[in-house]
């Protein structure tokens, strides 16, 4: 491969500072090219090597700053780049916090030729100015000199200065801008690490809340749900000033968010605010609690949540303007319920709507029983209320809530295990010199056990890990956790766990119906918290498939 004066004068350079021939610099320039398959030629390679080597290459002369560099060659680390091309997004002014604690301004857009497309940060007051009077703006042609790349989001960023240059360039091709994609909610999923644009409903907001940061210095976040037509939900953070963005939502409004970063936190999905974003409030919902009288048609069996303190709660299925939904209840509002005869007429005020999807009591709301015994209980109820409360979906397109999967089991742990827990905090404790230990708490007299068994299903468009615990992991065992502590005793098992022999042979290769609280985890596998487990039933299925094309084609 021959190459020009220049890049030649760059690689004596380089080998030169790092005491290697001129050869070796040309060879790992080379195992780069090819490393990266051509995404990059051997301009952008060199910036590489040198950055490896510690080497910061020198000004490159005056031929070379003039020559326009193609953006898909662009890599972290070059300085004084030109670059041309058409502004396809213009993010404007953004307000910061400069080294120095004072509020500046800097402004942000994208550019794109026909080899790809960058941000650009401009932090020279004189050429944000430009920005600020519409001098610069969507769609123009620009020329950009004296350019630095650097790295953001894993992705190269073109830094401007007060030494850098912007110059609009008339009569040259037009490149395409490209199509501004708005996604659902449930698309976010195939975005993750990118910024994007999502449409959705807001079914709660959380207030601004103050931390502080590692570093000890303060700042603030808040969030909302979005939840799409589908049921598809996921929170969005707003940090930092955009915190204050939830100041102006009400809940129920339809809204477009715009520069948006999809994120996996703690296996789950979120959407977090960059210094970009914007909120565009497509409809605005109705302000204040909402307040709904309804019918109690179907009772789920009242639950409990916690390790070690639990908290009671109960699902109702409920019809409200001739719509079913789901409403849950907590605590004491739980037990009241429960007694309660259905059919039953009640009045609830203050209610949200929770990221499943599920309609929730505030803290300060209350719920009035007008009536009850009503009428009878219509027919087929309990499968109705299934389907309400658990949405049944594909595996490889399920996102975060209640679900309903149909599949194969196609592994089961080989035993149920018991872990233990700290009474006063609910960290997990480890067993250590015969004695219980909490990182939090130290020594533990009475640690609180908790039974689990996972296995995993599989329905041609992905897998899941189901993961059963306490009365649901007692259920599929068919054995109580103290029976399951008195077998590993006589087993002789220190970790307390048991075999699960028997259940292998039960359900390995059945096909069955998992039902509870899903969640996308980042190795592309969904996790599903049971809460339901079932044979398949040939006839439900053929009831369920013709329910399904009357919905679709016989409107």
């Amino acid at each position: 491969m021959e190459y020009n004066d220049e890049f030649m004068r760059m690689v004596r350079f380089v080998a030169s500072k790092a005491g290697i021939t001129e050869e070796e610099v040309l060879r790992r320039i080379n195992m780069y090219v090819e490393e990266m398959s051509g995404l990059i030629k051997a301009d952008g390679a060199l910036y590489l090597v040198a950055t490896d080597l510690n080497i910061d290459l020198p000004t490159p002369s005056p031929e070379m700053q003039h020559q326009s560099i193609d953006i898909g060659k662009l890599v972290p680390g070059m300085r004084k780049a030109t670059v041309e091309g058409r502004i396809i997004k213009m993010y404007g002014i953004l307000s910061y916090t400069n080294r120095s604690g004072e509020r500046a301004e800097r402004a942000e857009f994208k550019i794109a030729d026909e080899s790809g497309e960058i941000d650009v940060v401009i932090w020279s007051e004189s050429l944000v100015e430009l920005v600020k009077r519409g001098d610069i703006k969507e769609g123009d042609y620009v020329r950009i000199s004296g350019a630095r790349v650097s790295q953001r989001y894993n992705e190269p960023v073109l830094n401007l200065d007060s030494s850098s240059s912007i110059e609009i360039i008339e009569g040259t091709e037009e490149i395409p801008l490209p199509e501004r994609k708005v996604l659902e909610v449930g698309e976010v999923y195939d975005f993750i690490g990118q910024e994007v644009d999502v449409k959705g409903l807001v079914t709660r907001i959380y207030p601004i809340t103050e931390f502080k940061r590692s570093n000890g210095s303060e700042s603030r976040r808040s969030s909302v749900i979005l939840r799409d037509d589908d049921g598809n939900t996921t929170r969005v953070v707003f940090w930092g000033d955009k915190a204050y963005l939830v100041d102006d939502l009400v809940e129920g409004s339809l809204i477009l968010l715009e520069n948006v970063r999809v994120v996996m936190r703690d296996d789950i999905v979120e959407l977090h605010s960059s210094p970009r974003t914007k909120i565009k409030i497509i409809e605005e919902g109705e302000s204040g609690p909402r307040e709904i009288k309804a019918i109690i048609l179907y009772k789920f069996p009242k639950e409990n949540v916690g390790i070690v303190s639990k908290k009671p709660f109960i699902d109702l299925l409920i019809e409200s303007d001739d719509e079913y939904g789901i409403l849950r209840l907590w605590g004491d509002w739980a037990d009241l319920i429960e007694s309660v005869r259905i059919p039953a007429e009640i009045s609830v005020s203050s209610v949200y709507m929770s990221e499943d999807g599920v309609l929730t009591l505030s803290k300060n709301g209350e719920i009035r029983v007008l009536s009850e015994g009503i009428g009878p209980i219509p027919e087929g109820i309990e499968a109705i209320a299934r389907r309400i409360k658990y949405r049944r979906s594909w595996i490889g397109e399920s996102s975060d809530g209640l679900r309903e999967f149909r599949g194969t089991v196609t592994w089961m742990s080989d035993r149920a295990r018991v872990t233990w827990y700290c009474p006063k905090c609910s960290s997990r404790t480890k067993m250590e010199y015969g004695q219980f230990m909490c990182p939090n708490c130290g020594p533990v007299e009475e640690a609180v056990p908790l039974l689990s068994i996972a296995f995993t299903i599989d329905d041609g468009t992905g897998v899941a890990r189901v993961v059963a615990f306490r009365d649901k992991a007692e259920s599929i065992l068919g054995m109580s956790i103290e029976e399951v502590l008195r077998k590993a005793d006589e087993l002789g098992e220190t970790d307390y766990s048991v075999p699960t022999d028997d259940l292998v042979r039960k359900y390995l290769g059945k096909e069955i119906i998992v039902r509870g609280r899903a969640s996308y985890l980042e190795s592309g596998i969904v996790k599903l918290v049971l809460d339901e487990i079932d044979y398949v039933e040939p006839k439900e299925e053929i009831k369920g498939m013709i329910r399904e094309i009357k919905r679709l084609w016989l409107r």
